[in-house]
């Protein structure tokens, strides 16, 4: 559980879901609060169309009955229905009709607002136009006070000032009766102009930020789990990418995982199986290289180690030949010898050139005669040619030496009698080119990548009359890369084999 919540999909899924909640949040908190201003806005609307039909009903009341007895009716309807205390002033500014309250006065019917209320700018003030007449105005209390509780019609019915108003409206006696007020005229008034009620809007408003709420949750969740799934699927490679690089650091070479596309998991699967496959390859080739030297090692050591048991046996005599050929296997090891250091100094970086400014052309020329004879021996044309400008370069003048030297004698070894070799030196302004062609077997397809490789030979029986301990080519690419130089090899089966080496132009040593 404790490597699961360490791990990268436990990462990945703890960064989307906070991504995903502070989405959520930000939503939910802007469309509350849009939804609070829209239905601020709307519920203003819905006031301002409930004041409006108020109005209506006590100008449509008062018209209807001339009765203020009557107003005070549709007044406390009003009150009820919407939650408001609404007050009726006449056009002199006293109260006719108060949905909340009867008269304080018993002596008197009528009273203003200050003698009744001790804050009235708590009151929206509406004026009230009959005929282009006006007959008062209506004062709203949108939210009355909790201890405010609007009059029931029987209260009003059994109040004196119900007594009072019918004496002084109608000048005749009046009894208290509900068949009395409200008029049948009065209640269809009521009945048509309240009968639509509106929706209270704080109910829609919950109930908009619960469903936002909600539906924020289970979007949360449905996310989470897409993600987990989404991440695991997504992390399988990797995590076969780990399992498979453990193996291959437990020396399973062979191991090699599935790439899954061109995406960047892919890529980085393929990097591996090819890493893998260098490292198979190394490896091989390490074993291959500790066979080699020991091969070219024993050759010499046996031969040398034979004729000195065989002269101290008393079997061979210590005769000039038999040194001449113990001293040739010497020399033959010592050379070995001296090539793999040269090799594992240049491997290290740590290869040191002892350079000098100016022109090569006598010292590869003088390293190419030194092959003559040879060539003669084996009827073989050895030519040497100079094209194009002196170039002066930095070199080491024993190095250059080798390379030329390594160069020709792969040429002679690998060119049968009557055949040819060719070393061009040509020279410019880039810097200075030398090619070794011969008409030799050449080299396939499958030996050319591998020919500057330590101790690669073509011929796999290694036979010395094919060629050396196969460390020449590498060497000689290993003195070229130290002169900041390139060498490339082209060859075809049966018609010979060109190297090119490629030192660029430099500029005079400075001390």
């Amino acid at each position: 559980m404790f490597n699961w919540l360490s791990g990268l999909q436990a990462r990945l899924t703890l960064g989307f879901a906070i991504v995903l909640a502070l989405s959520i949040a930000a939503v939910s908190t802007y469309s509350a609060y849009a939804t609070k201003l829209e239905t601020e806005k709307f519920a203003q609307k819905i006031e301002l169309a409930r004041a409006e039909r108020a109005e209506q009903l006590v100008r449509d009341t008062f018209e209807a009955n001339q009765d203020w007895g009557e107003v005070q009716y549709a007044v406390q309807q009003v009150g009820n229905l919407f939650g408001w205390r609404v007050v009726f002033e006449n056009e002199s500014g006293l109260i006719v009709a108060d949905s909340h309250q009867i008269a304080k006065n018993s002596q008197g019917l009528f009273e203003s607002m200050g003698e009744r209320f001790e804050k009235t700018t708590k009151f929206t003030k509406r004026p009230v136009l009959l005929n282009g007449k006006l007959i008062g105005h209506m004062l709203v209390d949108e939210r009355p006070s909790h201890n405010e509780r609007p009059l029931s019609i029987r209260e009003f019915y059994n109040s004196p000032f119900a007594k009072l108003l019918a004496e002084q409206t109608t000048n005749k006696s009046f009894t208290p009766s509900p068949t009395q007020i409200p008029s049948t005229s009065t209640e269809k008034l009521v009945q048509e102009v309240l009968e639509y009620v509106d929706p209270p809007l704080s109910n829609l408003q919950t109930s908009f930020q619960r469903s936002l709420l909600i539906a924020g949750i289970v979007a949360g969740l449905g996310g989470l789990l897409l993600v987990m799934l989404l991440t695991r699927q997504a992390l399988t490679p990797i995590r076969n990418l780990t399992k498979a690089a453990s193996n291959l650091g437990a020396g399973d070479l062979t191991q090699r995982v599935h790439s899954s596309g061109g995406d960047e998991i892919g890529k980085l699967a393929d990097t591996f199986n090819n890493m893998a496959s260098k490292l198979e390859t190394a490896i091989e080739h390490r074993k291959q290289l500790t066979a080699d030297v020991a091969h070219e090692l024993r050759t010499p050591l046996t031969n040398i180690q034979g004729y000195v048991e065989a002269i101290k046996d008393g079997v061979v005599s210590a005769d000039e030949d038999v040194i001449s050929t113990i001293h040739t296997q010497t020399i033959h090891l010592s050379k070995l010898i001296d090539d793999l250091r040269i090799l594992a100094i240049a491997d290290a970086g740590a290869l040191a050139l002892n350079k000098s400014h100016g022109s090569p052309i006598a010292v590869i020329e003088d390293s190419v005669a030194d092959f003559r004879q040879r060539a003669r021996e084996d009827n073989i044309d050895l030519k040497f040619s100079i094209k194009g400008t002196t170039t002066e370069i930095n070199f080491d003048e024993t190095r250059m030496r080798q390379i030329v030297s390594n160069l020709v004698e792969n040429a002679l070894t690998h060119t049968p009698n009557n055949g040819q070799v060719n070393v061009k030196l040509t020279g410019s302004d880039l810097g200075l080119e030398l090619l070794v062609s011969d008409s030799g077997v050449g080299v396939s397809k499958t030996d050319l990548p591998r020919i500057f490789d330590q101790f690669y030979r073509t011929d796999q029986s290694r036979t010395r009359s094919t060629g050396g301990a196969g460390l020449g080519l590498t060497i000689v690419k290993r003195l070229v890369e130290a002169h900041d130089g390139e060498i490339s090899v082209n060859s075809q089966p049966g018609y010979g084999t060109t190297f090119r080496v490629f030192i660029p132009f430099t500029q005079e040593l400075t001390n």
